[in-house]
């Protein structure tokens, strides 16, 4: 009997397929396994036809080979098709594939069931395509919101924006930590500013501060350079690395990314995200996205210094450095406002015949003294909650919580002395020397007294020690 050319032609047309091809007979064992099956699969006919045990091969879970399991007999038993059912095989190599699948049952010429024949198309690649753009899609709204959350924030709402931000990203990723690393202005060392850390993973912001720059100089030299660093797998840095190797380790960090922070084309910090315990490997378009955050934190940052640096500016004194008249005031109705159980004093500074001495020298000379004093005094009052004020012209006033009547005539026959000591050259006064006349009030601790009656008086003593002859102090307590 002469063989069926077209039975023939159709089994080549099976075997060369490039879509899986197979058939189960009515207990789910396989009767035909083509080569597209084969290649997806990692698994030989051989090994297969005949058998059952292929699906636990491919479906190593139970309950899930056991859903899949009832989708086949539901085909070779109840007749149902099904087409573009997916699900998830793990090959021979242990690589996880996505298909898409079509299937029905069929019969003999007599009409006898023989099974189900099966078509898998392998969607793997489609699929990751699809999770990539639905996760940059979402990637994005996560930017869009941290864009809008930026937007005209106010100076001291930047910090736990900042935190709010990091939180959103390392959430998103699933990272174990996000952060901010600032440069400080000499470049030699840096500090992290800011940092989320997801449950269970230990903070490092009270450890990393002063952080030696050029001791971690393969990540900032890369960084002050304006170039990311993407480390997808930590084992695998160079040798130039082996410092920043060994710190990521201590960390538990398998990867991390680096973006830099930019302001007027400078680098002068970071923004990372660190993958504790997993690894990682961000895309070039998620690092684009990223990249927008990094420039977000960094316009922030840099608006925030300029807002610092005009509010410091209405505080202080142009030509001394010192807190001016406006923030003495405020400092001074502060302090009496808020009596604690601590003492107050105030003193109140002149330079003597400041008037003769800058007309004979000139601007210049007299602007250099008034500097020369303001030092004195600063290194006089230096504790942090002491407040040194140019008061205007040649006058100045220190304010000195937490001190005495006694006390505050020390700090002042201090001043008094140095300022003498510096023998800065003034023919028109007593001793040929620029001299100070202090006048010194103080408040015991408990009572309250009113910014104009302790001021008051400290300028009472003030012309006091000028009348009886300058270069003195007077004081008096309320």
């Amino acid at each position: 009997m002469a063989a069926d050319p077209s039975g023939c032609f159709h089994s080549q047309i099976i075997e060369y397929a490039p879509v899986w091809v197979n058939t189960l007979d009515p207990e789910g064992r396989v009767t035909l396994w083509n080569r597209a099956a084969e290649r997806i699969s990692g698994y030989s006919r051989e090994e297969v036809v005949g058998h059952a045990s292929i699906w636990e091969w491919l479906f190593p879970d139970s309950d899930y080979r056991a859903a899949v399991f009832a989708e086949g007999q539901a085909i070779i038993h109840e007749g149902r098709e099904i087409a573009g059912l997916e699900s998830i095989i793990r090959t021979r190599s242990g690589e996880q594939r996505t298909l898409s699948w079509y299937a029905q049952r069929f019969f003999d010429a007599e009409g006898t069931l023989l099974g189900a024949s099966v078509m898998g198309e392998d969607i793997t690649e489609r699929k990751q395509l699809e999770l990539r753009a639905q996760h940059q899609y979402r990637l994005q709204e996560v930017v869009s919101a941290i864009s809008a959350q930026f937007a005209d924030l106010s100076a001291d709402a930047v910090d736990a924006a900042v935190v709010q931000a990091l939180q959103r990203l390392g959430e998103f990723f699933r990272m174990g930590r996000a952060y901010v690393i600032c440069f400080r202005p000499d470049h030699e060392t840096m500090d992290l500013v800011s940092e989320w850390c997801a449950p269970g993973v230990a903070p490092f912001l009270d450890e990393m501060q002063g952080i030696p720059m050029e001791a971690h100089g393969w990540v900032t030299r890369q960084i002050r350079q304006g170039h990311p660093v993407h480390v997808p797998d930590v084992g695998a840095l160079p040798e130039a690395a082996v410092v920043e190797q060994a710190e990521f380790r201590r960390q538990d960090i398998e990867s991390l990314l680096l973006i830099p922070l930019i302001s007027d084309q400078k680098a002068f910090g970071l923004l990372g995200l660190d993958s504790v315990a997993r690894h990682y490997e961000w895309s070039p378009e998620q690092i684009a996205v990223l990249q927008v955050v990094a420039d977000i934190i960094a316009g922030t940052f840099a608006r925030k210094e300029v807002e610092a640096e005009l509010a410091r500016q209405a505080r202080v004194d142009g030509l001394t450095g010192l807190a001016n008249r406006r923030e003495f005031d405020a400092v001074l109705e502060r302090e009496c406002g808020s009596r604690r159980e601590v003492n107050l004093a105030l003193l109140m500074i002149d330079i003597d015949h400041f008037k003769p001495y800058n007309d004979r020298f000139g601007h210049q000379r007299g602007d250099d003294c008034l500097r020369q004093v303001a030092e004195v005094l600063r290194a006089a009052a230096h504790r942090p909650t002491d407040l040194v004020a140019r008061y205007g012209g040649e006058e100045f006033a220190c304010i000195l919580p937490d001190t005495t009547l006694e006390g505050a005539r020390a700090v002042a026959e201090r001043v008094r002395r140095k300022v003498e000591s510096l023998q800065l050259g003034h023919p028109d006064n007593v001793k040929d020397a620029v001299t100070v006349s202090i006048g010194v009030s103080a408040v015991d601790g408990g009572r309250s007294v009113a910014p104009e009656d302790l001021l008051g008086e400290a300028d009472r003593q003030l012309y006091r020690a000028k009348r009886e002859g300058r270069n003195r102090v007077c004081a008096a307590g309320l």
